[in-house]
C-alpha cells in the first residue's frame, strides 16, 4: 500500500491520517513486510510512510489494543505471533459466522457485485498467486460479509479473517484451481438465492482451507 503523504492530506485532520496510518502499517503485518515477533518503531514506521510520528503512534496504540501487536517488559512493541492453535480456533468461528453471512446474503447481492467476483475469479485462474490475490479474496469474503445486511456480523468476520491472514505459512499454489471452484461454487448459490446452499459451499470452502493447511504442516 502506497499512503498518501501529510502534504497531501489536510495537516489538521490527526483522524484521517491516523486512519491512513493504521491501514498501511496493518497491510505491512497481513502482507508479511512486518513478521511475528519483528520490533515496530514509531520513528522507522513514520519514516517509511512520509509521516510525522503523530498519526503512526495512535496506529500502533489502536493495534496494540486490537492485540496485533504485543508490549514487552522493555516497552517495546512487538508484532504479535500468531500459532496454529488460536489460528484453527479463529477458523472455526469464521467457518459459522461466514457460513452464516452467505446464508443471509444469498439472493442479496448486486449483479454488478457477481459479476466483478467472476471476474476476480477468472483472474485469479489465469495468474495464480499473484500479489494481487490476497487483496482478492479478502474483497469476495467482504462482499459477502457486507451483503449479510448485519454489520456486527461483518465486522465480526473481518476482525478474524485479520486474525487468520497473520498466521504465516506461505502461498498456496497448488490450491488456486481448488480455491477457484470452491469461490465459484458460493457465488452460484448466492446467485440462485439458496441460502442453505450457501452456507454449505461457504463451510466447505474454510474445511478446505484447514485440511490444505494441516496437511502442510504435517508434511513440513
Amino acid at each position: 500500500m502506497n499512503p498518501p503523504s501529510s502534504d497531501s492530506l489536510d495537516a489538521g485532520d490527526d483522524r484521517k491520517l491516523s486512519t491512513v496510518a493504521y491501514g498501511a502499517l496493518l497491510d505491512m503485518i497481513l502482507n508479511g513486510g512486518l513478521a511475528g515477533g519483528e520490533v515496530v518503531s514509531e520513528r522507522q514506521i513514520a519514516a517509511r510512510l512520509g509521516m510525522s510520528r503523530t498519526p503512526v503512534r495512535e496506529a500502533i496504540r489502536r493495534l496494540e489494543n486490537e492485540g496485533t501487536l504485543d508490549r514487552q517488559r522493555t516497552g517495546a512493541l512487538t508484532v504479535r505471533p500468531y500459532s496454529l492453535e488460536e489460528f484453527l480456533h479463529a477458523l472455526a468461528v469464521r467457518r459459522l459466522l461466514e457460513g452464516e453471512a452467505a446464508h443471509l446474503a444469498a439472493g442479496r447481492m448486486a449483479p454488478a457485485a457477481l459479476a466483478h467476483a467472476r471476474e476476480r475469479i477468472a483472474e485469479l485462474r489465469r495468474n495464480g498467486m499473484a500479489d494481487t490475490a490476497r487483496q482478492n479474496d479478502r474483497d469476495f469474503h467482504t462482499a459477502i460479509a457486507t451483503a449479510s445486511g448485519n454489520p456486527v456480523l461483518a465486522a465480526s468476520i473481518e476482525d478474524l479473517r485479520k486474525r487468520t491472514a497473520m498466521f504465516r505459512l506461505g502461498r498456496l499454489p497448488d490450491r488456486v484451481d481448488q480455491v477457484c471452484n470452491e469461490h465459484l461454487a458460493i457465488l452460484e448459490a448466492l446467485e440462485s438465492g439458496n441460502g442453505d446452499d450457501a452456507r454449505v459451499a461457504m463451510q466447505t470452502h474454510i474445511d478446505n482451507v484447514r485440511r490444505h493447511l494441516l496437511r502442510r504442516l504435517t508434511a513440513i
